[in-house]
């Protein structure tokens, strides 16, 4: 069974929490942090599922905030990019617990049902919410690589929107910075993150969004505005 009972009860709590969070707030505090406030606290939970040991959406949110201003995106393109990097993950809170509290690195079938989380992130958001924009088609592709070998649907190079390839320079990021249930952080040091980066700049990652986050200081953390 796909969506288990404590997954779906999870859902009702998180959709009543925004309601009674948007009903409460609304005239102590301008939307747009209300919908900040909102996004964070989601996330939290979907990162917590995850074994991430810190705010890990908040982070992608942030860095992928500077790489993109880095790369010109304008405010509104800005805006889908916030919204996407902190929802990146919220498929997996359609997931079995079990995928999501393993200790070991999943293989085989349970390795390929995490990643439908793409997917079933996509399709949650647009069955669910409208004005949505891009922000599930990002969800969807952030685990596309610029080489054509990501999921789900192998897309390439700038087949990718770049909104989704800044996402998934920001997670890969992260991820080597973090330690998780089942390792260590990938990377003791700074530099070797940016080592590694490189030698994935036109494989795994878009080469001149590369160029870009090496411009600015090649951040590893960063909390979104």
């Amino acid at each position: 069974m796909l969506i288990t009972l404590f997954n779906a009860i999870l859902i009702i709590v998180i959709t009543w929490f925004a309601y009674l969070y948007f009903d409460l707030r609304e005239k102590a505090m301008p939307a747009h942090e209300r919908y900040s406030q909102l996004l964070r606290g989601v996330s939290s939970i979907v990162d917590r599922l995850e074994g991430y040991d810190k705010a890990h959406s908040s982070e992608i949110a942030g860095l992928s905030a500077l790489i993109g201003e880095a790369s010109g995106l304008n405010n509104e393109q800005l805006q889908s990019l916030n919204a996407a990097a902190m929802l990146h993950d919220i498929g997996e809170l359609l997931l079995p617990r079990s995928i999501m509290k393993s200790n070991k690195r999943l293989e085989g079938d349970d390795l390929e049902l995490l990643r439908t989380h793409t997917l079933l992130g996509e399709l949650h958001l647009k069955s669910q919410i409208d004005g949505l924009d891009e922000v599930p088609s990002l969800i969807r592709w952030h685990h596309e690589r610029w080489d054509g070998l990501g999921y789900p649907d192998n897309l390439k190079g700038e087949e990718i929107p770049v909104a989704a390839r800044i996402i998934a320079l920001a997670d890969a990021i992260s991820a080597m910075n973090t330690r998780r249930s089942y390792r260590n952080r990938q990377f003791a040091r700074a530099e070797d993150i940016v080592a590694e980066v490189t030698r994935l700049s036109g494989m795994q990652f878009d080469p001149q969004l590369v160029k870009n986050w090496l411009a600015i200081g090649s951040p590893l953390e960063c909390k979104p505005k």
